[in-house]
């Protein structure tokens, strides 16, 4: 009952905010599914979590159910029951309903009033008889039996069978179809039981055939009624209006000119809002189509009426589930499809291949059908049993019609907050201790009262404090050391990661695995019982950065080049040699040489990285040692290789520290004379002072 689910929501933000008290809760009981071979689903977290513990393998037939917390108490397939350990229910084999199960021959319904007590209904294939059987939920020790097996109710059914809420909220009608007939059967479920004779038999729409597959919905909303079927020409879907407080069924409109012959129509599904019908063609080996009618209907032809949201091969059930979605099975796959928002009209319904693993387990044709909640009158769950954490509570109901809201968590030394008047609301128990928690309210009228024992343990005595890391800024991939202080006695510390899932307890610090990336740790006192609050400890991974980007890394000589690093806090570049600075982020060098300058760079956590570039000049100074200027006109002058591109001021000495001869900027243009005589053969001196106080020297030979 999705549209129901959204309903019951609204109440219950309305009577939290403004206080009063129409109200009632989304139920968990559809939150726990089996089906397939193996194959399972939990609805309790999000995103949805596969199951792989199932013991079920059906094609078709299957159903499970859950308690108000979305705790697993069984499931079936119409021939076995198992038990929330997957074991074999007490007396739970043989229900008559083998040896091939089919689509929706089993139902689970709950018996109003009795929160313990559930009815299988199930039927033999292919046109069998169709019986119930009786599920005792005490016994066993809270795993169940099967108490009553295979009552009969009526023979030469189809496999189509749907429950679905009574107007007055609490009984649940029961239908079934007639084999070769167009004879829908209806049953009351009340809080006596199953009715012994069908009270209700409506003879209207298409006949259906012993062998005919498919499914059968009643709206959320509780308005309309929907089956499908097949015959040699065409496939079809019957829609009707049906009257949730008398059981008629009136005013057939028939959906025509669907695949058949090789296909069958097969998959069903309302909208959330019971405004879309969804309707899937099952052919094997081509492709059948998945369509959306949109509600009320005018015409009966699917060429006007329905839109094409996929095609494919071997469509199968159509299922809504807790979270809003219709879950589609095609075959033996390992995951589902999904309609994603089932209320919205075409393309915008969101249709998605492979939405939800099945952990390598396998769907068949069928998924469970959607449970009605045993809880019909009044009821309540709560999440917590520590003194010092305030504890949850919930009301459970199946009705919109609730007043007069009361609890009282029988804590009086609580004061004013022993009591509360909301749907919802949460207490803080003042000691460890058995408390008598009573709910009242008025549900449909009728004034109900609903009491339960809530056992309240004793929290921890520490107080968390000191919660620190060795660490708590890594400058590159290592391990942290967590640690914390407060516990007493035996208490331990209970550790968590950023996303709440529990790592180890520990007796005192907890080394973290190689962190590469920043992350958070949780970590609470536990004394066994409970656990106090959580406290948060985080540590930031914040390596630096070093990057350099030069101007350019090969020059000619007498070239400068620009080195820029990334954006930093602090820079440090090395050696110094022909920079023009060292700590700023922009540098500038015109080396005489090839050079490798290393970036040192500081963020402002502190942590450091370092970077290297190297620069190739192409052509360096060369200096000969021996020339001769003999007027031969071959080395006549000393000639000092590139030399012209630099800035220089060029000396050359005798052995006795004379100057011979001295040039600002030298030209090549020496020919061993000191003012205009010949200088004699011998060795001399030179001293060339470059650019940034680089100097170079040696000897000189002058040989004539």
């Amino acid at each position: 009952m999705p549209a129901a689910r959204k309903l019951f929501k609204k109440f219950f933000l309305l009577s939290t905010l403004l206080l009063f008290s129409t109200f009632a809760i989304a139920q968990r009981q559809n939150n726990i599914w089996y089906f397939g071979i193996n194959a399972g689903l939990n609805f309790n977290q999000t995103p949805v979590v596969a199951l792989t513990d199932g013991k079920l393998n059906a094609g078709e037939a299957c159903a499970s159910i859950a308690d108000a917390a979305g705790n697993l108490l069984f499931y079936t397939d119409g021939v076995s029951v198992w038990n929330k350990d997957h074991n074999t229910m007490l007396n739970g084999t043989g229900l008559a309903g083998g040896p091939s199960p089919s689509s929706t021959q089993v139902i689970i319904v709950p018996q109003p009033d009795n929160d313990n007590r559930f009815f299988i209904f199930h039927m033999e294939a292919f046109g069998g008889d169709l019986y119930y059987s009786t599920v005792d939920m005490t016994g066993d020790s809270g795993r169940g039996a099967v108490v009553q097996k295979n009552q009969y109710m009526l023979n030469e059914v189809t496999e189509k069978i749907v429950a679905t809420r009574h107007a007055n909220g609490k009984d649940i009608w029961v239908i079934g179809h007639k084999a070769g007939s167009d004879a829908f059967v209806e049953w009351r479920v009340t809080s006596s039981g199953v009715s012994a004779t069908p009270v209700q038999t409506v003879n209207i729409g298409q006949v259906h055939n012993k062998s005919m597959a498919g499914y059968m919905r009643v709206s959320p909303d509780g308005t309309t009624l929907a089956a499908t079927g097949t015959s040699f020409a065409e496939g079809f879907v019957d829609i009707f209006d049906f009257d949730n407080a008398t059981g008629y069924i009136t005013n057939n409109k028939l959906i025509s000119g669907l695949k058949a012959g090789t296909a069958t129509v097969y998959g069903l599904e309302f909208s959330a809002n019971s405004k879309m019908l969804y309707v899937g063609e099952y052919i094997l080996n081509q492709p059948g189509n998945l369509y959306q009618i949109k509600l009320p209907l005018t015409s009966g032809d699917i060429a006007d009426k329905g839109i094409v949201i996929v095609s494919m091969p071997a469509l199968g059930a159509l299922q809504m589930a807790p979270d809003g979605k219709i879950y589609v099975t095609q075959g033996d796959k390992t995951s589902l499809h999904s309609i994603n928002f089932p209320d919205n009209a075409g393309a915008a319904a969101d249709f998605q291949l492979n939405t939800v693993s099945l952990a390598a387990k396998k769907a068949r044709l069928g998924l469970p059908p959607q449970n009605l909640s045993n809880f019909s009158g009044l009821t309540f769950a709560s999440n917590g049993n520590c003194s010092a954490t305030p504890v949850q509570f919930e009301m459970i109901t199946n009705s919109a019609n609730v007043t007069g809201i009361s609890w009282d968590f029988g804590n009086p030394a609580s004061g004013a907050a022993n009591s509360s008047n909301v749907a919802k609301p949460s207490h803080l128990f003042t000691a460890e201790g058995t408390y008598t928690v009573t709910l009242k309210a008025v549900v449909g009228g009728t004034l109900l009262t609903k009491t339960a024992q809530v056992s309240i343990l004793r929290s921890p005595d520490g107080a968390l404090h000191d919660v620190v890391a060795d660490k708590p800024i890594l400058c590159e991939p290592g391990k942290v050391n967590l640690s914390a202080e407060g516990a007493t006695g035996s208490e331990k510390y209970n550790w968590y990661d950023q996303g709440g899932a529990f790592i180890i307890q520990t007796a005192g610090a907890y080394e973290t695995p190689v962190l590469s990336a920043n992350t958070s740790y949780f970590v609470s006192i536990s004394n066994g019982n409970c656990e106090g609050e959580k406290q948060k400890v985080d540590i930031l991974y914040a390596p630096a950065i070093a990057e350099i980007t030069a101007s350019n890394t090969i020059i000619n000589l007498g070239e400068s080049v620009t080195l820029t690093a990334n954006n930093a806090s602090a820079y440090s570049w090395s050696p110094a040699t022909y920079l023009d600075n060292t700590d700023t982020r922009t540098v500038t060098s015109t080396p005489l040489s090839n050079v490798t300058y290393k970036l040192t760079t500081t963020n402002t956590n502190d942590c450091t990285q370092e970077a290297t570039v190297n620069i190739i000049v192409k052509s360096e100074i060369t200096v000969p040692n021996a020339f001769s200027p003999n007027a031969d006109g071959v080395n006549d002058y000393w000639v000092i290789k590139n030399i012209e591109y630099l800035e220089n001021y060029t000396e050359i000495f005798d052995r006795n520290g004379s100057v011979v001869y001295a040039a600002r900027n030298y030209k090549n243009n020496w020919d061993g004379t000191l003012n205009g005589k010949a200088l004699p053969t011998g060795v001399y001196y030179y001293m060339i002072k470059l650019p940034n106080n680089a100097v170079k020297s040696g000897s000189l030979s002058i040989i004539r």
